[in-house]
This record gives C-alpha cells, structure tokens and sequence, in this order.
C-alpha cells in the first residue's frame, strides 16, 4: 500500500493505494463533505479524445445506477473526472477479490456455489434492466471473511478493454459479436470453474492458444462435481441460448452452497421390453392366411400342373401359373406376419389376393378348357374361383383385425 494525499473533484481525497492491475488502480479514499470512506477506482483509459472520455464517463453513470441497488454489486456513488481521468467513487468493501483467494489453490465447492449464487443475482437484476457486465471476472468480484460477494465493474471493463479478458471471453464474442447477458454467464461459468479447479479451464502460453481453447475445447471438471458441476456445465455452453439461465442455475447454487445435491426427476419406468403377442382375431386370419397360401400352391400344382409352365407356348398360361404360385407365397407369408407384425399381413395378403384374381383370368376365363390340363372345366372352375373369393374375402377381413395385445413381461 502506498500514502499519499491527493484530492480529486475538490470533494474525494485519495489515501492509500490498494491496488492495481494495469487498466485501473484502486485508492482507499475519504469523501470530505460527508467525512465517510470510501473506495475509489481510477480508470487508466487509453488516449481518447473528449468527446470519446464523455461517452465513456456518461456509460460508466448510466450502468453504475442501473443495478446500484442490489446487495451483490458494489454501490457506486458517483462518476468524478479529474483532468480527464474518470474516478468511480464506491462503498468500501472489507474484503479481497475471488482473484486473491484463489491465488494459492482451489476453493471449496460449498464456498465457490455461494460466490456464484450472489454474482448471478447481480447479473440477473442487471440483466433484467438491459445492462451488461462485459468483464465478468475474479479480479471485480469481492469476497467479504463472512462468504458474501459483491459484484464491481458495470461498465469499466467495456470502458478500458471492449475486447475483454481473452481467458474469460465467451465464444460469440471471440467471433466478433456484441456483449449479451449470454456472455456474461459464460465469463462467470469461467471464473466459477477456475475457482474450484484452481486453474483458468481455457487459459494458454498465449492469447492465440487461449482463444483457440475457449472456442473449440471443453473445459476439464477433475476437482468439481455434483450439483456445482451441473451448473457451471450449463453456463459454459459453447452456444449461447443453449446456457443455462439464471432462474434455474441460482436456485441450484444454493442448494450446493448448503450442500445439498439437486433432486434427481423421478421418471416413470420405462418399460421392459415384452413379448408382443398378437390378438385372438388376428392369429385366427394369420391361420387362414396360412391356409389360403397352401391352398393356392396345391391348386397351381396338382391341378394347374405349374411346374410344366415353361412347356407352355401360351404366355397368358405361363403368366396365370407363375401369379398363382406367387400368391401362395404371399399367402403363407402374409399369414405368418400377421402373427407379429399385422401390417405387414395385411399388405402381403392384399397382394395374394390381386395375384390369385389375375391366375383366375388368366388361367381360367381366357385359357378355355386347356388350362386344367386332364379335369373337366367345371370342377376345376369351381376350385379356383371359391380360392379366390376366399383370398378376397379374407383380404378384407384382414384390414379389421386390431393389430397386437398390449405386451406381456
């Protein structure tokens, strides 16, 4: 710590310096109207012209105010500028930075899921008024002996760095994208996990390396599980609307700030796999489907003589015998579905069916007595066409029968 005795705005005098890190030095500093202490952060800007450093001050008011209110950010008094360098006057916080605790080794998860539950209310007010942090990170987050953290930093960083902190940089914002809420919670799911690991997850030998890291590799949890590892998991989504959001992250915080472990969703069973059994109607039109196809391979046998069809000069022949054995077939097989998979009966019965139709004409009405080759036209007429009426009947039947019991085991 350094003494001196410089006064700014003819009202804050400046004491001791506390600290800095190259961007901003931090004072212990008194407010000579009201005799009070105060914290006071002077902002090393780089070269701007005037009417860059008012925008830059006029940001720095309008975010301080916009969340001043909360009990996890760093009340922020006023915006002072003192040739040309903006003060932001504050309360004092009896404290050290998440940066300083975590210097010498890991945290506690309980104490880290405290941390981040105070940090994320803050965020979540700022957000819900359309501010955004932009330099979510150890160094402006301030951790009183008792655990309670406080927020700093509305504004600042996008005042001294718009480009951010490479190693707490959200992907987005690596490829060129403005600060949104989502990257605020990405850059406090960083500074969470490097807490209770006791390393940044992303940080390299270089700003190259590191930004190649934040972009395509996933952060390594060996020390933090449970509930904590759920939640940091969530916010450091490479994709930003896949984060998760504050009103389901906070309260599992604070259940792993207690800890406690989320409740498991109980889920129903799913359910063992059965034996899937067809119903009463179905066996029985998978019986008579069977039936049917046998029925139709020995009518194309013994009485069509199918197995002579190559013999045949008459194509009408050869093609009515060769449909007649196909429909058996089909038959048989579609009867044996129907035993399991009733579609798939269906369907192979609807063909046998239009099969057995188109054997009948040809076989039957064009080919005159020839086809039956040694019976009478009549009897064998009357075979064939009570088959197909059959195969049409049962073709209908088929498309009634309800598909399967509910599965058994």
């Amino acid at each position: 710590m350094t003494a001196v005795s410089r006064t700014i705005a003819e009202r804050y005098t400046l004491l001791e310096k506390l600290g800095g890190d190259g961007t901003a030095v931090l004072w212990r500093g008194e407010d000579g109207q009201e005799g009070r202490q105060v914290a006071i952060k002077e902002l090393l800007l780089p070269a701007l012209d005037e009417s860059a450093r008012a925008a830059v001050v006029e940001r720095l008011r309008r975010e301080a105010g916009v969340v001043a209110e909360h009990p996890s950010v760093v009340p922020v008094h006023e915006v002072v500028v003192a040739d040309g360098t903006p003060f932001v006057v504050m309360d004092p916080v009896d404290g050290r930075t998440l940066e300083d605790l975590a210097s010498s080794g890991p945290l506690p998860p309980r104490l880290v899921a405290g941390i981040g539950r105070q940090v994320l209310g803050a965020l979540a007010a700022a957000h819900a008024k359309g501010a955004v942090h932009g330099d979510v990170r150890p160094a402006n987050i301030l951790v009183s002996s008792d655990g309670t953290a406080r927020l700093t930093g509305f504004g600042v960083g996008q005042a001294l760095d718009p480009a951010g902190s490479p190693a707490f940089l959200a992907p987005e914002r690596i490829a060129g994208h403005e600060d949104t809420p989502h990257a605020d919670l990405w850059s406090l799911g960083v500074t969470l996990l490097g807490a209770a690991e006791g390393a940044n997850p992303f940080l390299r030998g270089n700003v190259a390396a590191t930004l190649y890291a934040v972009v395509n590799d996933q952060p390594v949890f060996s020390r933090t599980h449970g509930t904590l590892a759920d939640v940091l998991r969530g916010l450091l989504a490479k994709a930003p609307h896949a984060r998760m959001l504050p009103d389901h992250a906070i309260p599992m915080l604070a259940l792993a700030a207690n800890g406690a472990e989320a409740p498991v969703p109980v889920l129903p069973a799913p359910p063992r796999p059965g034996v899937r059994t067809p119903s009463v109607a179905a066996i029985l039109a998978g019986v008579a489907g069977m039936v049917l196809g046998f029925a139709l391979l020995t009518n194309a046998m013994v009485m069509h003589q199918a197995y002579y069809f190559f013999d045949f000069s008459e194509l009408s022949m050869i093609v009515g015998d060769f449909s007649s054995i196909v429909a058996g077939v089909a038959a048989v097989a579609g009867g044996a579905s129907l035993l399991a998979r009733v579609r798939a009966g269906q369907l192979m019965l609807s063909v046998s069916a239009l099969l057995t139709l188109l054997s009948f004409g040809l076989l039957t009405v064009i080919g005159e007595d020839r086809i039956h080759l040694g019976l009478a036209i009549q009897p064998g007429f009357t075979i064939d066409l009570l088959l197909l009426l059959f195969a049409i009947a049962l073709t209908i039947a088929v498309w009634f029968v309800p598909a399967e019991r509910p599965a058994v085991g």
